[in-house]
């Protein structure tokens, strides 16, 4: 049985329609990331490359604390401690545009959670780990 031609036309027009909805909503969802990351021992702080997307360089990251957790792990060693750090973007919602790179650092000095895995998150979902004496 043939589709008629209005039929037809009807299902080619809602199929772009959607396609350039979708392609519309991603244009708009930020992408971030983490590149190098390392510690610097001298200046006691991580240093974190962040990787975004947005229509201008001015974005700035705030640093947010999780708690110190203590894990017990008797089959793989002593315990260690382990914290969150959540790396968030004041343009969160900026619309992604042109990809930039941004030098965060994250300071150390009177963190009492140590040695420890740091963990940092960026939204939407990005982790890095590293190892801090």
């Amino acid at each position: 049985m043939r589709m008629s031609t209005f039929r037809r036309d009807w299902t080619v027009g809602m199929l772009i329609t959607f396609a350039v909805a979708m392609v519309t909503a991603t244009a708009n969802v930020m992408a971030e990331d983490f590149g190098a990351v390392h510690y610097d021992p001298k200046s006691d702080q991580l240093i974190v490359t962040v990787m975004y997307d947005g229509t201008n360089p001015n974005h700035h990251f705030s640093i947010h604390w999780g708690r110190c957790h203590k894990i017990h792990d008797e089959l793989h060693g002593p315990a260690r401690k382990i914290i969150d750090v959540g790396i968030l973007d004041d343009q969160g919602n900026d619309a992604a545009m042109k990809s930039y790179t941004e030098i965060v650092k994250v300071p150390l000095a009177g963190m009492s959670c140590r040695p420890a895995t740091v963990t940092l998150w960026a939204p939407p979902n990005s982790s890095t780990s590293i190892d801090i004496p």
